[in-house]
């Protein structure tokens, strides 16, 4: 027993770098799972370092052939650092700039639903497309009541010098509107094409139509979605991570909500 606690006290750490680098390079290997060749590389001469380490502590390698040889196993072993750390920030950079793009994503969807908001509130329903949600924003108009006086005040509504007319005024006149990147609504922020490298004008998917309650009744409902790996390709292929088929959306076809998938 006392035997067995020796060489688990020998052999635990070698072991467990010898499984690091086995799990990394598994995952830098396998099909689909992008990783840089950087990164395989740290991970092989972690497993044949954790190798090195369990044969000298076994014996089976002696102490002169490992400071004649020091050159070897030292130099692999900073190599292996370096990769670890540089692997490791470059995760943490692709992060930040993930963090940075979903938030200009979300804010765009944001305004999508402003103007789907605004169409429904004049139309009655949302719109379907593109073309006639941003038409509607740049020609449409909407119904607001005008006062002209104290509405609170009983006596001069009684008397007539109060008046309340409603009327159409544009939609751009209305402040939730005017800054709204009309030009630029429908297309997805940060889509490039492969090749060129330029805006790729990938819009985002706009759907809307009618949901019937348990009530009974008709609710009319949209969305407007686009997949991370759009607004993310030249990210992954940079820092050598693989697309996440996962979608960011706004509203719902099969439920009647306004909110975001990130639940605002």
């Amino acid at each position: 027993m006392k035997n067995l606690s020796y060489w688990i006290s020998k052999l635990l750490i070698p072991s467990l770098f010898a499984l690091a680098g086995l799990f990394m390079l598994f995952t830098g290997l396998k099909p689909g799972k992008y990783q840089s060749a950087l990164y395989v590389f740290s991970s092989f001469l972690m497993v044949a370092g954790s190798a090195v380490w369990i044969l000298l502590v076994t014996g089976k390698l002696s102490m002169p052939w490992v400071r004649k040889y020091a050159a070897l196993i030292f130099i692999p072993a900073l190599i292996v650092m370096g990769g670890i750390v540089y692997s490791i920030r470059q995760s943490i950079r692709f992060e930040e700039i993930k963090v940075e793009r979903e938030n200009v994503i979300i804010n765009r969807l944001l305004k999508i639903r402003e103007a789907q908001l605004a169409y429904k509130e004049v139309k009655g329903e949302f719109a379907n497309n593109f073309s006639a949600l941003i038409d509607f924003l740049k020609n449409g108009k909407t119904f607001v009541v005008k006062v002209d006086g104290n509405i609170d005040d009983t006596l001069a509504v009684a008397q007539g010098r109060v008046k309340i007319d409603s009327i159409w005024v544009p939609i751009l006149g209305l402040k939730y509107i005017e800054t709204f990147p009309l030009d630029s609504l429908r297309y997805v922020p940060f889509a490039l094409d492969p090749e060129t490298r330029k805006p790729s004008g990938e819009e985002f998917l706009l759907e809307a139509g009618k949901l019937e309650t348990p009530e009974g009744l008709e609710v009319p409902v949209f969305a407007a979605s686009t997949n991370y790996g759009i607004f993310l390709e030249d990210l992954l292929k940079e820092y050598g991570k693989f697309s996440v088929d996962s979608v960011i959306q706004v509203g719902s076809m099969t439920e009647p909500t306004t909110n975001g998938s990130w639940r605002n």
